[in-house]
C-alpha cells in the first residue's frame, strides 16, 4: 500500500469506518513485527508488542499529522513502546536475581549474568544487544527497514548529518563486537551486518 492509499484509509477510519483499520494492520504487521523482534530479541514479546502498538495507534489516530509518513509515525510508537518494555525487562531481571538470593552480586554483575545466559547463540543478535536502544533503533530502521536519513530525521527529530554519524558509530560498534565474539575474520563480520 503506497502513502496515498494509506492516507485514504486513515481518513476512512477517522470518519468512522473502523473496519478499514484492518487494511492498516495488513500493511504494517509484518514490518512492525520484524522491527519489534530486532528491538526486543524474542518472538513472543515482539508479537505482543505489535498488537499493543496497533492498539496505541488506533487510540491516537486523531493525533497523526501528515507531516511524516504514516509508517514512520507507527515506527515511532513502536520505538517508544519497545523502550518501555526493555526498561521494564531490565528492572525485572535485576529484581528476580535479588529475590533469588544473589544479594552478594552487584546489580551490574547480575545484569551481565542474565544477558550472558540469554543471548549465547547468534553473534549478530548479541552485537545488537550490546548497543543502546537508540543505536539499535537507528540500525534497524536504516538497514532492515531501509529508511532514508531524511525520513529518519523527521521521525527522530534530528538532522540527517547527525543521524549519519550516529549510524556510522553504531555500525562500527556492532562490527567490533562481532569481530571480538567470532575471534575471526573482519570481512565475515562486516558482511553479516550489511
Amino acid at each position: 500500500m503506497d502513502n496515498h492509499e494509506m492516507e485514504q484509509v486513515i481518513k476512512g477510519v477517522r470518519a468512522g469506518d473502523i473496519d478499514q483499520f484492518g487494511m492498516i494492520i495488513d500493511a504494517m504487521q509484518k514490518p512492525l513485527f520484524v522491527y519489534c523482534y530486532h528491538m526486543l530479541g524474542h518472538r513472543q514479546e515482539a508479537e505482543d508488542a505489535v498488537q499493543e502498538v496497533f492498539l496505541k495507534a488506533f487510540e491516537r489516530l486523531d493525533s497523526y499529522r501528515e507531516t511524516v509518513s504514516f509508517s514512520a509515525w507507527m515506527y515511532k510508537i513502536a520505538y517508544h513502546h519497545c523502550l518501555n518494555l526493555l526498561s521494564r525487562a531490565k528492572l525485572n531481571r535485576v529484581v528476580t536475581f535479588l529475590r533469588a538470593g544473589i544479594q552478594t552480586v552487584s546489580r551490574h554483575e547480575g545484569e551481565k549474568r542474565v544477558e550472558a545466559e540469554e543471548y549465547v547463540s547468534n553473534p549478530l543478535h548479541v552485537a545488537l544487544t550490546k548497543l543502546s536502544a537508540k543505536e539499535r533503533n537507528l540500525l534497524i530502521l536504516r538497514v532492515v527497514e531501509d529508511r532514508s536519513y531524511e525520513e529518519l530525521a523527521l521521525l527522530l527529530d534530528t538532522k540527517p548529518a547527525t543521524l549519519r554519524k550516529q549510524y556510522e558509530r553504531a555500525l562500527k560498534k556492532c562490527k567490533s563486537t562481532m569481530i571480538v565474539m567470532e575471534g575471526g575474520d573482519r570481512h565475515d563480520a562486516i558482511s553479516e551486518v550489511r
